[in-house]
């Protein structure tokens, strides 16, 4: 029988998990309630909902004494798995993440005016730049980059997860709820152009969460409205494909699979 801790919270782990045997044991960690609801219930599947530290991970890691350490956390969660990795290296269990496919440019739509950047405050400081509205499409965790800028109660909006937590935050913030999309799971081309067109939007930010986390989606609004997409560039990997103890990186759930269960890949579910 395989253990399995799986730092979850995104759609690729929610596919993961639904595609393990049903005899393999998970124990999957999410930084919110919500990323927990999302995983569909299976014979030997726990949840665990909050954000770990390095030290919350270790002492997972020594109670479950899984056989891996599976990190399918998003790819701009570079603290959560730094800290996964931290520990899976002090436990002596093997780290092996999952990194989402970037977009191939061969589809992205024609006229679409990308502008890349290195990270958010880049980004930001590109906004000083541009006139009009700014649809906003990064989450909610790095909006301060862009509440340093004198106009952002007038002139940005965001779209978030609709999660109680993530509002209570922007009330905070002083945010107009006029201002606020609160939604949940990938928006389609379609929604993203009303969204657009909603707020008048003269240009559209997102980060490169790659085509399941709907960057596709947003590129075709993007050049349908033609107004520029200001795109913050993936962190480069924290886990060089090496051997598994130094961690290992998959880009293709088949391929992590394999790396569990050997050559022959998961077996029928």
């Amino acid at each position: 029988m395989t253990r399995l801790l799986v730092v979850a919270g995104t759609a690729d782990a929610v596919d993961f998990i639904a595609g393990q045997p049903q005899d393999t044991e998970i124990l999957a960690t999410t930084f919110s309630q919500l990323g927990a609801d999302c995983i569909a219930p299976r014979p030997g599947l726990r949840l665990l909902a909050g954000a770990l530290e390095s030290e919350g991970f270790a002492r997972l890691l020594r109670e479950e004494q899984p056989d891996f350490l599976v990190d399918l956390s998003h790819p701009f969660a570079v603290e959560v798995s730094r800290n996964a990795k931290t520990a899976a290296a002090v436990c002596r269990v093997p780290y092996l993440r999952f990194e989402r496919q970037r977009a191939d440019e061969a589809d992205w739509p024609a006229g679409l005016d990308c502008r890349h950047f290195a990270d958010f405050a880049a980004a930001a400081a590109a906004c000083r730049q541009l006139d009009g509205h700014i649809l906003l499409t990064i989450g909610s965790k790095n909006l301060a980059f862009f509440r340093e800028l004198p106009d952002f109660r007038q002139r940005f909006y965001v779209r978030v997860l609709a999660e109680s937590r993530i509002l209570q935050e922007l009330e905070a913030m002083q945010i107009d709820p006029g201002h606020i999309f609160a939604m949940k799971g990938v928006a389609s081309a379609e929604l993203n152009i009303a969204l657009c067109r909603q707020c008048q939007a003269a240009a559209l930010v997102s980060k490169d969460s790659g085509p399941a986390g709907g960057l596709l989606e947003k590129m075709q609004a993007a050049a349908a409205l033609q107004i520029p997409l200001l795109l913050v560039d993936r962190p480069p990997s924290q886990t060089p494909a090496k051997t598994v103890g130094a961690g290992q990186t998959f880009e293709s759930l088949a391929e992590l699979n394999r790396a569990i269960y050997g050559e022959g890949g998961n077996k029928e579910v």
